[in-house]
């Protein structure tokens, strides 16, 4: 039997343990996608005790636990007020701890436990019958200043990681970071700013009148067409640029391209804003003109654009009135993209041959989907395993999708996509499963093994490929 959680993790074969070992263990991290809060980053508060360092945040286990049959007043029932509407943050705690007794299988096993180690050097499985050892432990390292947010990140290796932060942010805590109008020592990293523009790209949603009107304002002009807006929103790029950002992100759905024209495009736009309600048709031919629009303009300006494609979010009526978004609420969407995401690839790289991309799926029957679209452009990138994905099977697949279908040594790795300072054991959990993916081919076979190719093969993955493919410095 295989002890738990031992140095060989995950690692099934000599020649995995040595590219795990030797090459990936110790590279450092750029986390490209992610939801962390930058105003947290830069006033680096201690994250309180371990229900709040582990539950206030992480839709995950929120998730787990609603499964486990948790009462909700214990998982989100204290967000947005001075004290628990009942039960003490230890009790929050005990409750996830029985949750993830019974998470056979589930990635948060590995995930909770990978983090005790890391983080708190506690190696033994956590149970109800040590909750309360662990607990201690946890909580005298958290109000330390090692603990807080800039040190958690210190002691993971990551150098740089990207927000996910609304186009109309001022962007106060990231210039802050970036030396604008005076340095500060965020040490020693870099926290730059993603532009995600849901509320221009969703014309059928309540707020979409009132945020046009928004950006209106903000830019100074008077839109007179779609093509005005569309032009602030590249000068609101630039003010993101000037911030250090290099990367956008978007959500797509439902379906989201149908050919259309200037003439008819910007009739939707007229009609969106004066919060007239669009039909499927209408909102499908102003997405698909908005997102190849914005491509071009990623492009022009050095941004690589993320596309997200396949979540059913915020299910669950009643638990989002109660609890709002993000929650946990949230599963696989399923609807036949590959054409539209043709026409909208096909749009931008037509127009702007540089453009870079990348390209996330929810549902897993699209992996080949997305795999040889992403083949179609050149610096277009199948991306990690997203979400519901990220676990070691569903990584498992991805990498093997990505290597039958392109080029695994341009692979640009790995993402946290998460709200949690202690989620980038993550990072390693992907390079375990991504050395043992090579190893195996190795140890069957099927490639030959050069130790120094390999290597650094492995190194480049885990970090440089991102830096060159994200022209981050």
């Amino acid at each position: 039997m295989i002890s738990f959680l031992n140095d060989d993790f995950l690692l099934q074969t000599q020649t995995a343990k040595t590219l795990y070992h030797k090459y990936a263990q110790n590279e450092a991290i750029f986390d490209f996608h992610n939801h962390l809060s930058p105003q947290e980053i830069y006033e680096n508060k201690p994250l309180g005790n371990l229900a709040n360092a582990w539950l206030d945040h992480d839709h995950y286990k929120w998730r787990a636990m609603r499964a486990a049959g948790i009462d909700e007043k214990l998982i989100t029932g204290h967000i947005g007020v001075p004290e628990p509407v009942e039960g003490t943050d230890y009790d929050r705690y005990l409750a996830f701890v029985k949750t993830l007794e019974g998470c056979v299988g589930n990635p948060l096993y590995h995930w909770s436990h990978l983090e005790l180690q890391r983080y708190f050097g506690i190696n033994e499985p956590l149970t109800l019958k040590n909750a309360r050892e662990v607990w201690d432990k946890c909580n005298e390292l958290l109000a330390s200043p090692d603990f807080a947010p800039q040190g958690l990140l210190k002691k993971m290796g990551v150098k740089i990681l990207c927000t996910t932060d609304d186009p109309l942010d001022d962007l106060q805590w990231h210039k802050k970071m970036c030396g604008v109008p005076e340095p500060v020592e965020v040490a020693p990293m870099k926290i730059l700013p993603s532009f995600r523009p849901d509320f221009i790209l969703n014309a059928d949603s309540p707020d979409y009148a009132y945020y046009i009107s928004r950006l209106q304002e903000t830019d100074g002009t008077r839109f007179k067409s779609i093509n005005d807006m569309l032009a602030a929103v590249g000068r609101r790029m630039d003010y993101f640029k000037q911030a250090g950002s290099i990367v956008s992100d978007h959500s797509l759905e439902d379906d989201f391209y149908l050919p259309t024209n200037f003439t008819d495009v910007n009739y939707i736009f007229e009609k969106a804003w004066i919060g007239k309600k669009l039909n499927k048709e209408e909102l499908a031919k102003y997405k698909g003109w908005v997102l190849v629009e914005l491509g071009k303009l990623y492009a022009q300006k050095g941004f690589v654009m993320q596309i997200h494609i396949g979540a059913l979010r915020d299910n669950n009526e009643a638990m989002f009135k109660t609890a709002g978004k993000n929650i946990g609420e949230d599963s696989l969407n399923d609807f036949n993209f590959a054409g539209q995401l043709g026409a909208v690839l096909n749009g931008i790289y037509s127009a702007e041959p540089g453009a870079r991309t990348i390209l996330y799926n929810l549902n897993p029957k699209d992996n080949e989907a997305i795999a040889t679209m992403a083949a179609n452009f050149r610096n277009c990138q199948f991306g990690p395993a997203w979400w519901f994905n990220d676990h070691k099977d569903g990584i498992e697949e991805q990498i093997r999708v990505y290597a039958r279908t392109s080029v695994l040594g341009k692979y640009v790795g790995m993402l946290t996509d998460s709200r949690s300072f202690l989620s980038y054991p993550r990072h390693e959990y992907f390079r375990r499963i991504l050395c043992n993916f090579i190893g195996n081919q190795v140890e069957q076979g099927e490639f030959p093994w050069d130790e120094e190719a390999l290597g650094q093969m492995v190194k480049n993955i885990c970090y440089q490929n991102a830096i060159d493919f994200f022209g981050a410095k």
